[in-house]
């Protein structure tokens, strides 16, 4: 008889453990379920914000291929007619010597990519095409913010003093007028040639990864 109840109650108490066993599973799939769909909700914002973003950058690459181009046009006039610039009038001299510079930059509209690596949500993005794009497109990002930098330096370090010392700019008019057979101002229009368009292929060739990768995204968010 008390063999009985002690086999009634170690199954009660196996079948009580049980129900534990399979309550808290149930509790960790729901919480997991949650989770996971709070995590794909939480990834369309991203990609949505990445999108914008992005649709940002190919307007303002837009612009910035555009003006540089047009800087590179002017660059090969003055460059044909350098000869020439010490017989102009004051105006046309001044014009020139402020081409080269003159700038218009990139800088990307990151927020939503530099949110997601600040919070660890990177992960979220569950396409690794979007993440291999993504990554590629920041590393040609970077690569133009050091073009762009290695510009401003050389501007900094050779340009622009030579350009405050040799013009009048209340007068508006040139105080060295020798400075036109320098040759660290006559190549630097060669070089500042040159370093836009490279810059304007890295501004393409980023313009066209960012229109890809919006397109990659696109089909993933949901309406």
């Amino acid at each position: 008889m008390f063999a009985r109840l002690n086999t009634s109650r170690n199954r009660s108490f196996l079948l009580e453990i049980l129900m534990i066993v399979v309550g808290i599973n149930i509790a960790l799939w729901f919480e997991g379920w949650f989770e996971d769909l709070k995590d794909a909700e939480t990834e369309q914002q991203y990609l949505a914000g990445l999108r914008d973003d992005l649709l940002d950058d190919v307007r303002l690459l837009d612009d910035v291929i555009a003006s540089n181009s047009a800087k590179m046009q002017r660059l090969e006039e003055i460059i044909a007619n350098l000869s020439g610039l010490r017989s102009a009038d004051a105006e046309q001299q001044l014009a020139a010597m402020f081409v080269p510079s003159s700038y218009y930059f990139f800088e990307p509209a990151d927020f939503t990519y530099r949110s997601m690596q600040e919070s660890g949500d990177f992960r979220l993005l569950s396409d690794a095409e979007t993440k291999k794009r993504l990554l590629q497109l920041v590393r040609k990002y970077r690569l133009i913010g050091t073009l762009q930098d290695n510009f401003m330096q050389a501007l900094d370090d050779g340009y622009i003093p030579l350009l405050m010392s040799s013009a009048d700019l209340a007068e508006q008019r040139m105080s060295d007028p020798g400075v036109f057979d320098d040759p660290l101002f006559r190549n630097f229009f060669a070089f500042t040639y040159q370093d836009t368009e490279m810059r304007v292929a890295a501004y393409g060739s980023a313009r066209d990864m960012a229109r890809e990768l919006v397109t990659v995204i696109e089909e993933q968010i949901r309406d």
